[in-house]
């Protein structure tokens, strides 16, 4: 009987690697590697330094989901830009056709006044984080 036949004859199969070690069988996590300056990978090991993160790769893990992350929300932001542009456009021709009322000076004097409220108290309250911390 070989190693581990024990445990298979009561249903407990664990994968085993060389020299009969067990092997995780979650998700594998892949090595890669890439060219980098030194400079950049300078910055890498400061950066892990810096937060205490163990090893430059750690770092360097950190970075490239927080820059994916970036990324990521850079292109909705920039998707709903886009519509806005178009929906406004959309709307300024239907103005411009007579297809859509414009509405009143004062609704949109009200709607700027509600404005401003909110960005003074968006101010406010950053002005009292400040002093807290």
């Amino acid at each position: 009987m070989g190693k581990g036949t024990g445990n298979r004859r009561r249903g407990l199969t664990k994968a085993t690697g060389r020299a009969g070690k067990a092997v995780s069988t979650a998700a594998p996590t892949r090595t890669r590697s890439f060219p980098c300056p030194d400079d950049l990978w300078d910055e890498v090991e400061q950066f892990a330094a810096e937060r205490e993160l163990g090893s430059p790769a750690a770092a360097a893990r950190l970075l490239l989901r927080s820059g994916l992350s970036v990324e990521s929300r850079v292109r909705e932001l920039r998707a709903a830009r886009d519509w806005q542009i178009e929906q406004a456009w959309s709307d300024l021709q239907a103005i411009d056709g007579g297809d859509h009322t414009f509405g009143s000076w004062d609704e949109i004097e009200q709607a700027a006044e509600r404005a401003r409220l909110r960005i003074r108290e968006r101010e406010a309250a950053a002005a009292r984080v400040a002093a807290n911390a």
